[in-house]
């Protein structure tokens, strides 16, 4: 009896660490393709918590690809900052508008109309990667990062949303 309470209590506290990671996630992944291979190598890449990033996820919207960690910046001399990728199928109008009311100019940042990308600081940097920025984009569903994504997903798909994000250090 004793060896059953114990490994009950060890699955107890995998199960807890497992859910509290599911939990804190940013998002979820795009739901694969039946075909899809076993493995995809972009999928073994960390996917960073909310409180990593600091910038809410737009509701329902899955990711599609997350940034390789980051290995030599100093090339650029700065930090180049992760990103993800998040697609969804509702109209880029109702992700601007959720994120219009979520980054505001109180909290820092600035929306640029021409390039439909929020940047925190001077809208002129946003297209570096050296500042913390979203970008939303229209998609075809025909992208890189979607090839192996369920057909059915695929084809109802919208809008790409593009969050550069520097690791929050409230932790």
């Amino acid at each position: 009896m004793s060896k059953i309470s114990s490994l009950l209590v060890v699955t107890l506290v995998v199960s807890g660490f497992v859910f509290q990671n599911l939990a804190q996630q940013f998002a979820p992944w795009a739901k694969l393709s039946s075909d899809a291979p076993k493995e995809i190598s972009a999928r073994k890449y960390p996917v960073p918590s909310k409180d990593d990033v600091g910038i809410p996820p737009y509701p329902g919207a899955v990711i599609s690809s997350v940034s390789a960690p980051s290995t030599d910046t100093m090339k650029y001399q700065q930090e180049v900052l992760p990103f993800i990728n998040l697609v969804t199928s509702d109209l880029s109008s109702n992700v601007i508008n959720f994120y219009k009311k979520t980054l505001t100019k109180d909290k820092g940042w600035n929306y640029s109309e021409e390039y439909k990308t929020f940047v925190k600081g001077s809208p002129g940097s946003s297209l570096t990667g050296f500042v913390p920025s979203v970008a939303i984009r229209d998609e075809s569903g025909e992208n890189f990062d979607l090839s192996y994504v369920d057909p059915n997903i695929k084809s109802k798909l919208k809008t790409r949303i593009v969050i550069t994000y520097k690791i929050s250090e409230k932790k």
